[in-house]
């Protein structure tokens, strides 16, 4: 199970952000936003003119994933959108703890990352570009424990749904997951 599942479980975490697919039945979510998928390439790359990258095509390059103790949900996301396109992603051979690491690797030549939108902003050296033929949306989704009914959970939630709605998060790609 991953930590912060485990951390929402026993108490250790009042609320999450996250893909839910994977909770367990004590975990309760809610989705607030479909979050556009990309992939990070540097400056002069071939796919950086383009105004989106077809899936199928990151099966030439080396993508990087992030620590598997810190995203396993996004690791197994991006795996599952590689194969969905027919190929299983050629991994680079290390991993990185934050995006900004990810970004430096990427402006060196030496990979690709795929990230959500949200996830981009200053980042050097590096040009993101939609993913399309499938376009690919990260579910982002509110975690709390089944059982926990404290104000600030409510708080949290409330927010992230007034936001979502305000912001037009959920316009596209809603029933997945």
């Amino acid at each position: 199970m991953p930590e912060q599942y485990q951390q929402l479980t026993d108490g250790r975490l009042g609320v999450g952000i996250g893909r839910a697919a994977l909770a367990p039945p004590q975990v309760a979510s809610l989705l607030f936003r479909q979050d556009p998928l990309g992939v990070l390439v540097p400056a002069g790359h071939r796919f950086a003119g383009l105004e989106g990258v077809p899936v199928a095509d990151l099966a030439t390059e080396p993508l990087l994933l992030a620590e598997e103790v810190r995203a396993p949900e996004f690791n197994q996301f991006t795996v599952e959108m590689c194969r969905a396109a027919g190929f299983t992603p050629a991994v680079d051979g290390g991993t990185v703890e934050s995006i900004r690491a990810a970004a430096d690797l990427v402006a060196q030549g030496r990979c690709l990352y795929c990230v959500p939108s949200s996830c981009i902003a200053a980042l050097p050296g590096t040009i993101w570009r939609p993913l399309t033929d499938p376009a690919s949306y990260y579910p982002w989704s509110v975690l709390w424990r089944v059982a926990d009914d404290a104000d600030h959970v409510h708080a949290v939630v409330s927010c992230a749904q007034a936001m979502s709605k305000r912001l037009g998060w959920l316009a596209v790609g809603q029933a997945a997951q």
